[in-house]
């Protein structure tokens, strides 16, 4: 029979260091020189796509608005139109148990405060 003899070192890699691979730096600094300017490119487009279809809301927002505005506008004109009809009016004044005014019943008030 044979006998195997092993014998084990601790080895003590403490102070050895790695020599720096100067060509690693150079095409790091080569891949960020190319891909920098494409992403900045990106978020920057991507900015003002955000920015665009945030006015495109405020847009049709305003618009919304306006075309309510337009509309409510367009009803109290036609109420306005209604209610000084003359016709309107005297029914209103006969509904409501109105006479013409008499003499003395009637004050003139100018600007000055004087009669």
């Amino acid at each position: 029979m044979s006998a195997i003899y092993a014998e084990f070192k601790r080895v003590e890699n403490a102070r050895v260091s790695r020599e720096r691979d100067g060509r690693r730096g150079k095409e790091l600094l080569a891949l960020l020189a190319a891909v920098l300017p494409v992403a900045v490119a990106l978020l920057a487009y991507t900015g003002l796509h955000l920015q665009t279809v945030q006015v495109g809301y405020e847009i049709d927002r305003d618009r919304r608005t306006v075309a309510k505005l337009q509309e409510e506008r367009q009803k109290l004109l036609l109420r306005l139109a209604a209610d000084t009809n003359p016709e309107h009016t005297a029914e209103f004044a006969r509904g409501a148990n109105l006479v013409p005014a008499k003499p003395g019943q009637i004050f003139y008030v100018s600007k000055s405060g004087k009669p």
